[in-house]
């Protein structure tokens, strides 16, 4: 497919990543994805999935936990790990291939220190639920992996099931396997040898990297052969989820044909800035890397109303040797994005999204409000630094702060409204997060008198002592910010937090990738921003 461009940069997007859904191929031995949508249009007004499925699907990044005890959790790695510069090496392997140092040795581009490497065997274009793609793969050797350690690139991924051979996994003679029988039997009729003979260890590509560190990324795909012999600039963040095996990701290559496009500095902007690298993830470019997600997992504040997440655990070390986990629940719930279809009828899920609303310019601006504040268009008007076309915009009220199982977060927090929604539309800006509860001020939801609500019936009450007015009189709209700005195809999103105090008064790069989900009505994800101080980074021209 060709390049998504944008529009306002020229800066190319390339998707790296395969679809997740229903009827995503999963390894085998592991449970299906499983989809249930548990509110819709006609009865509720806004459309939400229940999901049940380990991370452990489509494009992933796996965590040093996933086999290492102790070892960091997903949320837990450097974010530096996950943006960078990097190669797509062309390493064409047969049936049962083994990748070896020297297949890396003399890959083009040259395999550098500090490198983000993909590994294009051309099996990506077998991906599906087949015996080919999971049972007769190409894999890294141990040799390789230790290769790839020593020359201590900064992160692997691979256009395979799993890293390591297949013979050297669960599906052939290891641990709980084989999971496909037949492999066994079928190695030896073609090559005279058992199984265990050529693949004694399990998972040792797996095991090496991740103990030096680097994570890896499994079922590479998309326009990978696009970019083969290539040097490339990436990201692929996963959640903040710090005890997570795993994650799915949005895998995305970034090429910057003129060699003009800069990261931010980060400067303030007529002294109004907060600015403060403390809290930074110092990358090695000289980059400063700013996490504005809040955690996800147990014990995660529940929006009013909403069922309970639930992560159960599958596989442990103690017993299997790995650990695994299983997500039950929505992704509206922590840092997430909104898609269109949440809340409008026919309107696009968040593949309807282009590549290019997810990563840009933008600022962070303070608009501090109190107890039931509105944002008006003024307040938009009058941020610092200004808001400018084309500009990611996140919106620091504050309310951060208070994030929690509370009232105060969800009942009585500030929000856009109707008037706000349509300046930002006006401005045509990319991009909108806030640090609120919802796109929408609190009584502009079914928490007040709005679609099947209220779901907080007390709020009527305590909004006419306070104001001698019912909440419809002053909210007779319902949900309108989320209806037009994404309807507008500006993407929202919901409750950031984080480093936001540390970047708040600058322009920022900002990150901030959905899965690659087609009938996602809404995502959980990393949103991150990206300064470079000295000017010093450059995006990869492709050539």
């Amino acid at each position: 497919m060709p390049a998504v461009v944008d529009p306002a940069n020229g800066l190319e997007y390339y998707e790296l990543s395969h679809r997740w859904g229903m009827y995503t191929p999963i390894f085998p031995g592991y449970e299906e994805i499983k989809l249930e949508r548990i509110t819709h249009h006609a009865k509720q007004g806004v459309m939400t999935h229940k999901i049940t499925t380990i991370f452990h699907t489509s494009t992933h990044v796996n965590a040093p936990i996933h086999l290492v005890p102790g070892a960091a959790g997903v949320g837990e790695i450097a974010l530096e790990r996950f943006f960078g510069t990097g190669v797509v090496v062309s390493i064409p392997k047969r049936k049962w291939g083994v990748i070896e140092p020297s297949d890396l040795e003399g890959a083009k581009p040259q395999i550098k220190a500090g490198d983000i490497v993909l590994i294009d065997t051309g099996w990506h274009r077998k991906y599906s639920d087949s015996k080919e793609y999971f049972g007769y793969a190409p894999g890294l050797s141990k040799r390789a992996a230790e290769w790839l350690a020593k020359k201590r690139v900064k992160l692997v991924g691979v256009d395979t099931a799993t890293v390591d051979h297949p013979l050297a996994t669960s599906l052939g003679p290891h641990r709980n396997g084989p999971q496909i029988k037949y492999l066994i039997p079928e190695y030896k009729a073609a090559t005279g040898r058992e199984a265990i003979e050529d693949f004694p260890e399990w998972n040792p590509a797996h095991r090496i990297l991740l103990e030096a560190g680097i994570p890896t990324i499994e079922n590479v795909g998309g326009d990978l052969d696009d970019l083969e012999g290539k040097r490339c600039t990436f990201q692929g963040f996963p959640w903040k989820w710090r005890e997570g095996d795993a994650c799915v990701i949005r895998l995305v290559a970034m090429l910057d044909r003129g060699g003009k496009l800069r990261l931010e500095s980060g400067a303030a902007r007529k002294g109004v800035g907060r600015g403060s690298s403390s809290k930074s993830s110092p990358a090695a470019a000289g980059l400063q890397v700013f996490d504005l997600s809040h955690a996800w997992g147990h014990g995660m504040p529940q929006w009013p109303s909403r069922a309970n997440l639930n992560v159960r655990t599958l596989e442990f070390h103690a017993k299997d040797g790995l650990l695994v986990q299983q997500f039950e629940g929505i992704m509206h719930r922590g840092t997430h994005m909104d898609a269109p279809i949440h809340v409008a009828e026919n309107q696009p899920t968040l593949t309807g999204y282009p590549l290019w609303r997810f990563f840009g310019t933008g600022v962070a601006v303070s608009i501090p409000k109190g107890k039931w504040g509105v944002i008006t268009p003024k307040d938009l008007e009058r941020a610092e630094p200004k808001i400018q076309k084309n500009d990611v915009v996140m919106i620091n009220t504050g309310s951060h702060k208070l994030y929690g199982d509370n009232p105060d977060y969800f009942a009585y927090s500030p929000g856009l409204y109707k008037q706000a929604a349509e300046w930002l539309v006006e401005r045509g800006v990319k991009l909108v997060g806030i640090d609120v509860q919802a796109l929408d001020h609190p009584l502009g939801t079914f928490l007040g008198p709005h679609g099947p609500g209220p779901a907080q019936p007390h709020l009527d009450g305590e909004y006419f002592a306070a104001t001698g007015r019912h909440i419809i009189d002053d909210f007779p709209h319902w949900e309108p910010a989320h209806k037009i700005m994404m309807t507008n195809g500006i993407p929202g999103i919901e409750n950031i937090g984080g480093d936001i105090d540390a970047i708040t008064g600058q322009r920022c790069t900002f990150f901030a990738f959905p899965w690659r989900w087609p009938e996602g009505e809404g995502c959980a994800l990393r949103v991150v921003a990206v300064l470079d101080p000295k000017q010093s980074f450059r995006f990869e021209t492709g050539r």
